[in-house]
């Protein structure tokens, strides 16, 4: 195995169904191989909400020299969502490692602020580059100047990711302001056209009233016209 502390690389995933929403490479091996069933099984440890733990796992020789399977420790930090994983040779310390899955978390919630559900690995892909140079800079091996000029790079990505993040949060409230002020201009025109619909209702109720006023005033003169002939009819003949 490759002298110095390595970080071999690092996986994030969705507790809920223990989705593997991003794998991000470390330092390249060179005696043996990381298998997928070894990333497979440290996916299955993402289990448990708001836990600390880290233990070791066997990987398998890639070599023909014959040599012994070397060791690699494991480190997981996880919250009430996520879970941040990484793979490491046995130098590194777990107040480094956990202090990397931190630095991990902290950078990955900055630059998504959208619902863990929707999650997917495709809209996860843009965080593969910097927890890449995170566990990379977490690692020992290169000079401070590179380092450095590492954590700015990374930083400035982060920024501008998250500003874009930002921006199409923005947006999407812009949209549901929208969507608010039109509901209510409805609720108004609803209640206007409820307004309207009682005072035509009120208007034609009383039309029909008085039609019917009309009606029984006209048959009511006839009737009245009716009985004074006939009463007058009745005067005249007993003179």
């Amino acid at each position: 195995m490759q002298g110095g502390t390595k970080i071999y690389g690092g996986v994030v995933v969705r507790l809920t169904d223990r989705l593997l929403l991003c794998k991000a490479p470390g330092f390249t091996t060179s005696d043996f191989s990381i298998p997928e069933l070894m990333w497979a099984e440290l996916v299955s440890k993402c289990a448990a909400p708001n836990m600390r733990t880290s233990s070791t796992m066997m990987a398998n020789n890639a070599t023909s020299s014959g040599s012994a399977a070397p060791q690699l420790s494991y480190h997981i930090c996880t919250d009430n969502e996520l879970a941040f994983a990484i793979l490491s040779d046995m130098g590194l310390t777990r107040h480094k490692a956990h202090a990397t899955l931190d630095e991990a978390s902290k950078t990955f919630r900055k630059m998504f602020v959208e619902s863990v559900a929707s999650f997917t690995p495709k809209a996860v892909e843009v965080f593969v580059k910097p927890y890449r140079d995170l566990l990379l800079r977490s690692s020992d091996g290169g000079s401070s100047d590179d380092k450095v000029n590492k954590v700015k790079k990374a930083v400035d990505e982060v920024k501008e990711i998250a500003l874009d993040n930002v921006e199409r949060v923005m947006q999407r409230g812009q949209r549901i302001d929208d969507i608010v002020r039109s509901t209510e201009d409805l609720q108004l025109q609803a209640q206007g056209f409820q307004r309207s619909s009682r005072d035509l209702r009120q208007q034609m109720w009383w039309s029909s009233v008085k039609g019917k006023l009309l009606i029984a005033g006209v048959a009511l003169f006839f009737i009245l016209i009716v009985v004074f002939v006939f009463v007058g009819g009745k005067k005249e003949e007993k003179k």
